[in-house]
């Protein structure tokens, strides 16, 4: 069984496919912050739904961001505990990818996430042979951003309603949550190169540093 687990933005997403790649449930749902409390129990439930066991996982995908902070911490350490308590298999992939991946039939493209604060995570698909996690994620304000009109802009919701209409107006866009089944399609590319997975996972974070008062 192989699972796929988005919790990078404020939409959560999960997906199930058996060890051939065949689909078998996803669901997605606003979570906002609340990702710790709701993920497992949604995997509970959609695990009963299709009639497995989470026990039965054994390859694991989970979005590593950019994205919240708080909500990538809360997916890769669920994903790092399934994968000890099931013996498996994990891979990380980069949220920008699976924007991108679900307009893979178009080129270039330019992915966009908000990360708050007036800043966002962009990369540049320039054509459809990229390789997953080949391309990384630039951090930059929305002043600052420079992307090619040509560029076909394909953006999470929040990152289209924060970027300024004087930008948006010169570029042909694309508004689409990162979904599920597209992550769960780029951990099972990775999985075929790589059978054993990835042997570290870590997040990509791109906001600007939290100064703690000490």
């Amino acid at each position: 069984m192989i699972v796929a687990i988005d919790t990078s933005g404020a939409m959560s997403g999960l997906a199930l496919m058996d060890h051939e790649g065949v689909l078998l449930a996803e669901q997605s749902w606003l979570s906002e912050r609340r990702h710790s409390e709701q993920m497992l129990v949604q995997l509970d439930a959609l695990c009963r739904l299709v009639d497995v066991s989470p026990s039965h996982i054994r390859r694991i995908i989970v979005c590593v961001g950019p994205g919240s902070w708080s909500g990538i911490r809360v997916g890769i350490s669920i994903a790092k505990g399934l994968a000890i308590a099931n013996n498996a298999s994990i891979v990380g992939i980069n949220a920008l990818d699976v924007l991108a991946w679900s307009v893979r039939d178009y080129a270039p493209v330019t992915a966009i996430i908000a990360l708050g604060r007036g800043r966002f995570a962009t990369a540049v698909y320039p054509d459809s042979g990229w390789e997953v996690g080949s391309i990384m994620p630039t951090n930059q304000q929305s002043t600052d951003m420079t992307i090619d009109s040509q560029h076909l802009l394909v953006c999470d919701p929040q990152a289209l309603s924060l970027l300024p209409s004087t930008f948006i107006t010169h570029h042909r866009r694309h508004c689409a949550w990162p979904h599920p089944r597209m992550l769960a399609e780029l951990g099972l590319r990775v999985f075929r190169t790589t059978p054993n997975g990835h042997s570290s996972i870590e997040p990509i974070y791109l906001g600007e540093p939290v100064q703690l008062k000490t």
